[in-house]
């Protein structure tokens, strides 16, 4: 048994072989045998969920199930277009199963063996897997706690290697902390890395949510930026698997080379297509979570040994240290409440004391707030 485990591991490739796992929020399946009901708040979605005009439509579109999906995704990217406005057009966007498919296809398109890639931590974890699938290295820039993880622009700059750092990895606003770049500052890193071999990848999936401007509308000035969008989060697309980038139309062309065949189905296509028209959902979606993003911050606070960060998303970090609690106890205390949140132990540049916890409708904040109480202490939560 000895012999033949050690030659399936000489099968793999280094690249594969050296792999660790990533664990990700939204673990929701792992709990759905339990006798009570599980609120959800380790995932970041739309706490209002897909929009009914989206579910009639897919109720609709059940009998497409029967045909391969088309390959391009034309209509979705002529909605992306239409939603985005000029100057972009289809020709500048890529649809994927996903964003996160449009992280390692960046990487297996643009990573060459041994080329580094510059990280800021803490942030999504797929940046280094797809990078290191690729063969590439990753180079981490380690965001400090005690500036509640703000990345500056100076330090970007700072850890950049000339001949060296191929991609520039940037989430904007940042998961799992929610700061945010501002634009000049953005344009500022675009400008010095222009004229370079540099690419900076750009993940946006969180900045429907925000109060920042997106850069999307720059890429064809900057053909080194690719600009990253999410479906799934703002529009509540979470288990239909839909994103998009958006970069200059040289940029597109080399990254649909390299795309799957048929990489996107035929439901996420038509729901994406009818969520990016409805446009009075979305602007439901914006108010609802800054009303609880303002409820929740404020009472978040009052729990006892509790640093919360300010965040420009639809989720919170926090810091627990204090409070008497590491992030799994936490976890497993909730857990007895119904609740889910996301241990972010497992994230680089964090620790066992931070946990993130999305935002959500107001009952459902409001039951949050009373385990924690109960769990932890506070200050009053009313």
């Amino acid at each position: 048994m000895k012999n033949r485990l050690a030659n399936c591991i000489d099968w793999l490739r280094h690249e594969i072989r050296s792999l660790e796992e990533i664990e990700h929020g939204g673990e929701i399946w792992k709990y759905l045998g339990r006798s009570q009901k599980i609120l959800d708040f380790s995932s970041n979605a739309n706490p209002l969920g897909p929009s009914q005009k989206v579910l009639k439509v897919l109720r609709e579109s059940l009998g497409l199930i029967g045909f391969l999906p088309d390959n391009d995704s034309s209509s979705v990217r002529e909605a992306i277009a239409e939603y985005l406005g000029r100057p972009i057009k289809p020709s500048n966007i890529i649809v994927g199963n996903g964003s996160t498919e449009l992280i390692h296809l960046f990487a297996l398109t643009f990573v060459n063996k041994s080329e580094e890639c510059l990280i800021p931590v803490p942030t999504f974890g797929e940046y280094e897997v797809a990078v290191r699938k690729a063969g590439g290295r990753p180079h981490f820039l380690k965001l400090k706690s005690s500036d509640n993880f703000t990345l500056e622009i100076d330090e970007i700059l700072g850890n950049i290697k000339p001949r060296k750092t191929k991609i520039i990895f940037i989430c904007n606003p940042n998961n799992p902390t929610g700061q945010a770049v501002s634009k000049p500052d953005l344009i500022r890193l675009l400008n010095e890395t222009l004229n370079s071999n540099m690419l900076v990848f750009l993940d946006e999936s969180y900045i429907e949510f925000s109060s920042k401007d997106s850069l999307a509308s720059l890429v064809e000035k900057y053909p080194n930026l690719f600009v990253l969008r999410s479906l799934t989060k703002i529009f509540g697309l979470m288990g239909l698997r839909i994103g998009y980038g958006v970069a200059s139309e040289e940029i597109v062309r080399f990254l649909s080379k390299a795309k799957i065949s048929w990489n996107v189905n035929v439901l996420a296509q038509v729901a994406a297509v009818t969520a990016l028209r409805d446009r009075d959902y979305l602007e439901k979606t914006k108010r609802t979570v800054e009303k609880e993003r303002r409820f929740l911050f404020e009472r978040l606070q009052k729990i006892n040994g509790f640093h919360v960060l300010p965040t420009e998303a639809n989720f919170f970090l926090i810091n627990v240290e204090k409070s008497g609690f590491d992030a799994p106890s936490l976890k497993e205390q909730l857990l007895r409440y119904g609740l889910l949140i996301r241990d972010c132990s497992s994230i680089r540049g964090l620790d066992s004391h931070y946990i993130r916890v999305s935002i959500r409708l107001r009952s459902e904040n409001r039951k949050l707030l009373e385990a924690l109480a109960l769990v932890v202490g506070s200050r009053g939560t009313n």
